[in-house]
């Protein structure tokens, strides 16, 4: 045996064996996140309320984001107008769990709502989602995450999760809406995509997990069914595969689809 191969051979049984054992079961957390305490806008055009969180439970430390925004340590969240705001919480094993709160304002009863269409690709997104808007003063304006206002309600080419979406009236008032776009499976297939990029990049003779591999044959699709959340970390993360090839974004984007579509052996 070549002293390459016994290198590609440690790094691939030290990686697989000791680190993929340690995968963390997310539907198990403790991982929890409270409203602490909210303060009201103190009017329709005012972005002066304030949400305070706690988070406990899980593995700390713990990251928070708002609306689907920049994480923070920080867990109060301020210069903020009416509307609702879903705070999501990560752990350090990346486990999640979200919350929704809601800001006031006394002098409107601007209100909107959303009908969403989940996001069904995996390379490119084609989620959707219309608002609605009610009360206040018509005709109203929309804006999406950062783009600017429209007088269109109906936004395409979401990829799933969290939007903030702002209804402006035509007195100026505002309602902020979180919105989190449904993911709908993908349909990438094990047998005409995964399967391959496994077989050309992780269990080839000369790879970590051939037939008869000490780290696990991935010839065979119940041991890939079995590691397919790790197989997804790793990848993503790129430090895997460890015998020095490297997997295109795209390959790595279609195992994290099939992944979460359930990992079928379709």
């Amino acid at each position: 045996m070549s002293l390459i191969f016994v290198g590609i051979f440690s790094r691939c049984a030290n990686n697989d064996i000791n680190d993929l054992q340690k995968t963390i079961d997310c539907s198990n957390s403790t991982l929890s996140v409270k409203s602490e305490s909210v303060t009201d806008a103190s009017n329709c055009k005012a972005i002066d309320g304030k949400i305070t969180v706690s988070a406990e439970g899980g593995t700390s430390p713990y990251d928070f984001t708002l609306n689907g925004g920049a994480s923070q340590t920080s867990t109060e969240f301020s210069n903020l107008g009416q509307g609702t705001y879903t705070i999501m919480v990560k752990d350090a094993s990346n486990c999640t769990k979200s919350l929704e709160v809601v800001i006031i304002a006394p002098d409107t009863n601007l209100n909107a709502t959303a009908q969403m269409t989940g996001d069904s690709e995996c390379l490119t997104n084609n989620g959707a989602a219309t608002i609605t808007a009610t009360g206040g003063q018509s005709p109203y304006l929309y804006q999406i995450d950062a783009g600017g206002f429209t007088a269109t309600n109906s936004f395409t080419g979401l990829n799933s999760g969290s939007h903030a979406i702002i209804v402006k009236d035509a007195n100026e008032c505002q309602k902020i809406l979180s919105i989190d776009v449904p993911r709908n499976a993908t349909g990438i297939s094990y047998s005409g995509i995964i399967a391959p990029i496994i077989k050309t990049n992780c269990s080839s003779e000369s790879g970590c997990h051939g037939a008869n591999s000490i780290n696990g044959d991935w010839t065979k699709y119940d041991n890939v069914f079995k590691k397919s959340a790790l197989i997804k970390k790793r990848t993503g993360d790129r430090s895997m595969p460890a015998n020095g090839n490297t997997l295109s974004q795209e390959q790595i984007n279609q195992i994290a689809c099939w992944v979460d579509d359930g990992a079928l052996n379709n």
